[in-house]
Protein backbone atom coordinates (compact mmCIF):
# COMPACT_ATOMS: atom_id res chain seq x y z
CA UNK A 1 0.00 0.00 0.00
CA UNK A 2 1.22 3.57 -0.56
CA UNK A 3 1.28 4.12 3.55
CA UNK A 4 3.56 0.84 3.57
CA UNK A 5 5.60 1.97 0.79
CA UNK A 6 6.47 5.47 2.63
CA UNK A 7 7.30 4.50 6.16
CA UNK A 8 9.25 1.66 4.49
CA UNK A 9 11.46 4.37 2.71
CA UNK A 10 12.10 6.58 6.21
CA UNK A 11 13.30 3.00 7.82
CA UNK A 12 15.53 2.51 4.94
CA UNK A 13 16.98 6.00 4.86
CA UNK A 14 16.62 7.02 8.57
CA UNK A 15 17.06 3.95 10.95
CA UNK A 16 15.28 4.51 14.24
CA UNK A 17 13.05 7.48 12.79
CA UNK A 18 9.78 8.18 11.04
CA UNK A 19 7.99 10.66 9.41
CA UNK A 20 4.90 11.57 10.79
CA UNK A 21 3.76 14.57 9.00
CA UNK A 22 4.99 16.41 6.02
CA UNK A 23 2.05 18.33 4.51
CA UNK A 24 -1.88 17.27 5.30
CA UNK A 25 -2.85 16.90 1.98
CA UNK A 26 0.02 14.14 0.86
CA UNK A 27 -0.64 11.96 4.18
CA UNK A 28 -3.73 11.91 5.15
CA UNK A 29 -4.15 8.42 4.62
CA UNK A 30 -2.02 7.14 6.89
CA UNK A 31 -1.76 6.09 10.00
CA UNK A 32 1.52 4.57 11.59
CA UNK A 33 2.45 2.25 14.02
CA UNK A 34 1.65 3.37 17.56
CA UNK A 35 -0.53 6.70 16.33
CA UNK A 36 -4.47 5.58 16.60
CA UNK A 37 -5.08 8.23 13.48
CA UNK A 38 -3.12 10.85 11.57
CA UNK A 39 -6.39 12.46 11.58
CA UNK A 40 -5.73 13.58 15.14
CA UNK A 41 -5.26 16.88 15.50
CA UNK A 42 -1.78 18.75 16.57
CA UNK A 43 -3.59 19.63 19.92
CA UNK A 44 -4.35 16.81 20.49
CA UNK A 45 -0.64 14.77 19.65
CA UNK A 46 1.14 17.63 21.52
CA UNK A 47 -0.58 16.42 25.25
CA UNK A 48 0.85 13.08 24.27
CA UNK A 49 3.86 12.61 26.77
CA UNK A 50 3.59 8.93 26.12
CA UNK A 51 2.33 6.72 22.92
CA UNK A 52 1.17 2.70 22.55
CA UNK A 53 4.83 1.92 21.79
CA UNK A 54 5.67 3.18 25.12
CA UNK A 55 8.41 5.72 24.03
CA UNK A 56 8.81 9.11 25.62
CA UNK A 57 7.45 12.08 23.39
CA UNK A 58 9.53 15.60 23.42
CA UNK A 59 7.18 17.97 21.46
CA UNK A 60 8.93 21.21 19.91
CA UNK A 61 8.32 24.12 17.35
CA UNK A 62 10.64 25.37 14.93
CA UNK A 63 11.07 27.56 12.26
CA UNK A 64 12.23 26.70 8.76
CA UNK A 65 13.77 29.76 6.92
CA UNK A 66 14.66 29.32 3.31
CA UNK A 67 17.28 32.25 1.91
CA UNK A 68 17.19 33.96 -1.79
CA UNK A 69 19.72 31.47 -2.27
CA UNK A 70 17.67 28.47 -1.62
CA UNK A 71 19.06 27.20 1.31
CA UNK A 72 17.76 26.44 4.92
CA UNK A 73 19.00 28.39 8.30
CA UNK A 74 20.55 25.89 10.83
CA UNK A 75 21.48 26.93 14.41
CA UNK A 76 24.32 25.82 16.84
CA UNK A 77 24.93 25.92 19.86
CA UNK A 78 27.96 26.57 22.32
CA UNK A 79 29.78 23.75 22.53
CA UNK A 80 27.99 21.81 20.34
CA UNK A 81 28.79 19.60 17.35
CA UNK A 82 25.35 19.41 15.60
CA UNK A 83 23.44 21.77 13.31
CA UNK A 84 19.48 22.26 14.28
CA UNK A 85 16.37 23.62 13.12
CA UNK A 86 15.70 27.06 15.27
CA UNK A 87 12.54 27.09 17.59
CA UNK A 88 11.90 25.15 21.02
CA UNK A 89 9.47 23.99 23.40
CA UNK A 90 6.06 25.63 24.21
CA UNK A 91 5.57 27.24 27.80
CA UNK A 92 2.27 26.79 29.25
CA UNK A 93 -0.35 28.56 28.03
CA UNK A 94 1.47 29.55 25.20
CA UNK A 95 -0.49 29.00 21.48
CA UNK A 96 2.38 27.48 18.30
CA UNK A 97 2.66 30.80 17.15
CA UNK A 98 3.40 32.67 20.54
CA UNK A 99 6.10 30.07 21.19
CA UNK A 100 7.85 29.88 17.92
CA UNK A 101 7.92 34.00 18.26
CA UNK A 102 9.70 33.96 21.07
CA UNK A 103 12.02 30.94 20.85
CA UNK A 104 13.08 33.05 17.31
CA UNK A 105 13.39 35.93 19.56
CA UNK A 106 15.77 34.13 22.03
CA UNK A 107 17.36 32.50 19.63
CA UNK A 108 17.45 34.37 16.53
CA UNK A 109 17.34 38.07 18.15
CA UNK A 110 14.24 39.22 15.51
CA UNK A 111 10.58 39.22 15.75
CA UNK A 112 9.16 37.53 12.93
CA UNK A 113 6.06 39.29 12.48
CA UNK A 114 6.99 43.20 13.21
CA UNK A 115 10.44 42.88 11.59
CA UNK A 116 9.81 43.12 8.18
CA UNK A 117 8.28 45.71 5.74
CA UNK A 118 5.96 42.66 3.80
CA UNK A 119 3.60 41.88 6.13
CA UNK A 120 4.45 38.55 7.62
CA UNK A 121 2.27 35.42 9.16
CA UNK A 122 3.27 32.49 10.14
CA UNK A 123 1.87 28.92 8.33
CA UNK A 124 2.19 25.40 9.32
CA UNK A 125 4.76 23.33 7.05
CA UNK A 126 4.47 19.95 8.54
CA UNK A 127 5.62 17.64 11.34
CA UNK A 128 8.77 15.22 11.94
CA UNK A 129 9.18 12.67 14.20
CA UNK A 130 12.63 11.05 15.51
CA UNK A 131 14.78 10.08 18.06
CA UNK A 132 15.72 13.16 20.23
CA UNK A 133 19.26 13.63 19.98
CA UNK A 134 21.26 13.36 22.68
CA UNK A 135 18.55 11.79 24.68
CA UNK A 136 18.14 7.84 25.78
CA UNK A 137 16.78 5.20 23.12
CA UNK A 138 12.43 5.30 23.24
CA UNK A 139 13.23 9.02 23.78
CA UNK A 140 11.45 10.93 20.92
CA UNK A 141 11.21 14.17 19.51
CA UNK A 142 7.93 15.56 17.64
CA UNK A 143 8.91 18.90 15.64
CA UNK A 144 5.68 20.35 14.35
CA UNK A 145 7.49 23.08 11.73
CA UNK A 146 6.61 26.94 10.48
CA UNK A 147 7.44 28.70 7.60
CA UNK A 148 6.45 33.06 7.47
CA UNK A 149 4.99 34.14 4.66
CA UNK A 150 4.88 35.33 1.92
CA UNK A 151 8.03 34.87 0.52
CA UNK A 152 9.03 38.27 0.08
CA UNK A 153 8.65 38.33 4.05
CA UNK A 154 10.70 35.55 4.42
CA UNK A 155 13.86 36.75 2.47
CA UNK A 156 13.61 40.23 4.07
CA UNK A 157 13.99 38.08 7.43
CA UNK A 158 17.27 36.75 5.75
CA UNK A 159 19.36 40.00 6.19
CA UNK A 160 17.79 40.54 9.92
CA UNK A 161 18.50 36.99 11.50
CA UNK A 162 21.70 36.86 13.80
CA UNK A 163 22.86 34.64 16.65
CA UNK A 164 21.75 35.40 19.69
CA UNK A 165 23.92 35.03 23.36
CA UNK A 166 22.78 31.73 23.53
CA UNK A 167 23.80 30.65 19.92
CA UNK A 168 27.09 30.06 18.75
CA UNK A 169 26.76 29.94 15.15
CA UNK A 170 23.89 30.53 12.42
CA UNK A 171 24.39 28.25 9.16
CA UNK A 172 22.33 28.58 6.12
CA UNK A 173 22.97 25.16 4.64
CA UNK A 174 21.77 22.73 1.09
CA UNK A 175 21.34 19.39 0.36
CA UNK A 176 25.22 19.08 0.24
CA UNK A 177 25.46 19.91 3.79
CA UNK A 178 27.29 17.08 5.93
CA UNK A 179 24.38 15.32 7.70
CA UNK A 180 26.67 13.94 10.49
CA UNK A 181 26.23 17.68 11.66
CA UNK A 182 22.41 17.46 11.77
CA UNK A 183 20.19 16.18 14.25
CA UNK A 184 17.71 13.38 12.75
CA UNK A 185 15.07 15.62 12.51
CA UNK A 186 17.44 18.00 10.66
CA UNK A 187 17.98 15.18 8.25
CA UNK A 188 14.62 15.13 7.47
CA UNK A 189 13.51 18.26 6.91
CA UNK A 190 16.60 18.59 4.63
CA UNK A 191 15.24 15.59 2.60
CA UNK A 192 11.89 16.49 2.43
CA UNK A 193 12.95 20.19 1.16
CA UNK A 194 14.82 18.70 -2.02
CA UNK A 195 11.89 16.52 -2.53
CA UNK A 196 9.75 19.99 -3.22
CA UNK A 197 12.55 21.27 -4.33
CA UNK A 198 12.71 24.40 -1.99
CA UNK A 199 16.59 24.29 -1.45
CA UNK A 200 19.27 23.31 -3.66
Amino acid sequence: SRSAMIMSFYRRAIPCASLILSTAAAFAPLSPPGVRSIHRSLDQLRKMSTNTDGNTYIDKLALIMINSENKQLVARSYGKKVYYTPGGKREEGESDVDALLRECKEELDVDLLSATKTPATIEPYGTFQAQAYGKPDGTMVRMTCFRVVPREAEIELECLVKPSEEVEELAWIDSTFDQEKLTVTGIMIVEDLMEKKLID
